[in-house]
């Protein structure tokens, strides 16, 4: 498990928009999953007209807000009383979580003075380079109305304008048509691993059930035809038992696994639709935000 990172900046603002004849102060919380390096200071720069002060973190403010049910007030009484200790009029809490090559960024702006909360932001970006850095730029700049345009041009650099063009090699479709041939595949074309191994196996284990009742019941079919034929040829009262207690035996064997076969088959089928279904729900869509790799060489020096 990654290292949180977290911390915690007092900014006094000399300048806002929200309060008319008064210099608002506000608290920032970063809360991140790994360590940004210089975070702090490249704040301090590009806002150079206001001044931080560092505090410690205040982990309280941590949540799932999708899971609560009225998210505007869900810290009221904690604000207030953050607001009245630190002496501050807005908090503006930050969390960003990396997932592979891509990042969540959540922003959460509450004022003190009412305890709710007043805006929010949730993004999910490609990692671009300063991706961080620049999109908490972005972020506080339009609570503070400070933003530059060479922020907003650096994201927009790896976004396609016209998304709705963009043809994707991978779709939930083909995921299931793959799926649909042989059970798993479409598991593993969308990097499922787990889900093709075990749709896989399921489905082989299914097939290898049918196989062995097929041979049990024409084992079954052909030792019944023997043992009623032996049945018919002798006089032998003791052969005679014997050989119609076995031909019963294999005549009952012979409709069991003739149902086993009816049930294997029904469960194969049913699974091999399912596994089909399931590989499209699981299928490759297209991210929230359609973006382009990032191109080194035309934007070293943007932003």
């Amino acid at each position: 498990m990654q290292k949180l990172y977290i911390i915690s900046l007092l900014l006094i603002a000399h300048r806002f928009v929200f309060c008319l004849g008064k210099e608002p102060t506000f608290l920032i919380l970063n809360h991140f999953d790994r360590d940004i390096p210089e975070i702090d200071s490249n704040l301090v720069i590009n806002f150079s007209e206001f001044e931080f002060q560092f505090t410690s973190p205040l982990k309280q403010l941590i949540g799932e807000l999708d899971q609560i049910d009225n998210p505007a007030s869900w810290q009221m009484d904690f604000v207030k009383e953050i607001g009245v200790e630190y002496n501050v009029d807005f908090i503006l809490f930050n969390q960003i979580e990396h997932q592979e090559k891509r990042f969540l960024l959540e922003g959460q702006f509450y004022s003190t003075r009412s305890g709710g909360l007043l805006n929010r932001r949730k993004i999910d970006l490609s990692n671009y380079e300063d991706c961080q850095l620049n999109e908490l730029n972005m972020w506080i700049g339009d609570i503070i109305q400070s933003n530059r345009h060479s922020w907003d041009k650096k994201r927009q650099s790896i976004l396609y304008q016209d998304p709705d063009k963009i043809i994707h090699e991978k779709t939930p479709m083909k995921s299931a048509m793959r799926s649909l041939l042989v059970p798993g595949w479409g598991q593993l074309y969308s990097g499922k691993n787990n889900s093709a191994g075990l749709w896989a196996g399921t489905e082989s284990a299914l097939i290898f059930g049918i196989l062995v009742s097929l041979f049990k019941y024409d084992e079954a079919v052909k030792n019944f035809k023997s043992y009623e034929k032996s049945y018919n040829n002798t006089d032998d009262e003791k052969e005679i038992a014997y050989f119609r207690k076995q031909a019963e035996i294999n005549h009952d064997n012979h409709i069991l696994f003739n149902n086993l076969v009816i049930s294997f088959v029904g469960a194969t089928s049913t699974g091999w639709l399912a596994n089909s279904i399931h590989a499209w729900i699981v299928g490759p869509r297209p991210n929230k935000n359609i973006y382009k790799k990032w191109d080194l060489k035309n934007n070293s020096d943007s932003g």
